[in-house]
């Protein structure tokens, strides 16, 4: 869903490009650079940047340059090569709409007026790139979406995390606030694709509205406020779950020779501190990469279950699945260097 609104954000600004007019060409230009910046397709287009040599293909283009107009672009046979050489284009045009003026004029002269130029790049190059680069992606989307499914927390949770923040921080009297303060002051685990791609996830949604300045203050719309607000407002009262038992527990006081059973108890609360505490300081068991992906996985699983009536059952599930992971780390050659075992281990006692 996600890919195919940034595929649709490039169709869209390529057809206003394509019905622009020398006053009106500049917005889709930027609009289109943007959309090929969204953080569904970052990870790609970089790698499509960074495989082509854009001044060495202007710099070969410029030694072919005859009289106005005959100018002919070397355009490379390696598909991944073109894509990245239209993407530099696009990324220039945007920043320097004279500079694509001019470059049109040059390689693309229509003989009419200036405005003919620019629909003729645009004929040219902008609408063949954008077929192509759909078809690209679609083909590339199974992979994509398995890298993505290897992170540390879906997209949805991701989104639901940033909202949050940003509701933390806008305080009781809704004021504006800036995605990149959440990021700093409360989800500094993140990386910059990370809160990127939550915060398009938002606005793609509608749960956050008019984006202003360089760090992004918007407004929580009304309805995910009020979503909010009422999660708030359940979170210290909400349902508890019987996670598992302990057996001849050392809570417990039983006669000689009796046997007892407790009962131990989470609280949503209870699971929230285990997602922040385990976000905190995972990093310290120093797990390798397949465990950390499974531990990942698990904790993405309890915030998932968080966002709505948790299932027991799947919690209790997600919870074993930790604690096993955790006490290999423990029982390895670093156990004895954690500091913060004593934590860990009280947190998974129930599980």
């Amino acid at each position: 869903m996600s890919i195919e609104a940034a595929l649709r954000a490039i169709k869209d600004a390529v057809l206003d490009l394509q019905a622009a007019d020398y006053n009106t060409y500049q917005r889709p230009l930027e609009r289109l650079s943007l959309a090929l910046d969204r953080p569904e397709l970052r990870e790609v287009v970089t790698k499509l940047r960074a495989g082509a040599d854009f001044e060495a293909f202007l710099a070969a283009a410029d030694r072919n340059e005859g009289s106005l107009g005959s100018g002919q672009l070397k355009w490379p046979s390696d598909v991944e090569q073109e894509f990245g050489l239209v993407v530099h284009l696009i990324d220039r045009a945007a920043q320097d709409p004279n500079w694509f003026l001019d470059f049109a004029h040059t390689f693309f002269y229509s003989g009419r007026k200036i405005v003919g130029d620019i629909r003729a790049i645009t004929k040219a190059v902008i609408v063949p790139f954008n077929r192509d680069f759909a078809a690209y992606i679609e083909d590339l989307a199974p992979v994509i979406v398995r890298l993505d499914e290897s992170g540390a927390t879906s997209i949805e949770n991701d989104k639901e995390e940033l909202l949050m923040a940003l509701f933390r921080l806008s305080g009781a009297d809704f004021r504006r606030a800036s995605v990149h303060s959440a990021h700093r002051k409360l989800l500094p685990e993140w990386d910059e694709n990370r809160r990127d791609r939550a915060m398009q996830g938002l606005l793609d949604a509608g749960d956050i509205v008019n984006v202003r300045g360089a760090t992004c203050y918007v407004d929580i719309s009304s309805a995910a406020r009020r979503r909010l607000e009422y999660k708030e407002a359940n979170s210290q009262s909400g349902p508890v779950f019987n996670i598992g038992n302990l057996t001849n527990s050392p809570l417990q006081v039983v006669g000689s020779g009796g046997h007892a059973t407790q009962s131990t108890t989470y609280s949503n609360q209870n699971l929230r501190e285990l997602v922040t505490f385990y976000r905190s300081n995972i990093d310290e068991l120093q797990l390798d990469g397949n465990s950390r992906r499974k531990a990942d996985v698990q904790i993405a699983t309890i915030e998932a279950q968080l966002m709505d009536e948790p299932d027991p059952t799947i919690i209790k599930a997600a919870g074993k699945s930790l604690k096993t992971i955790f006490e290999g780390a423990i029982g390895g050659a670093l156990g004895t260097a954690i500091s913060t075992a004593p934590m860990w281990t009280s947190l998974f006692a129930g599980f």
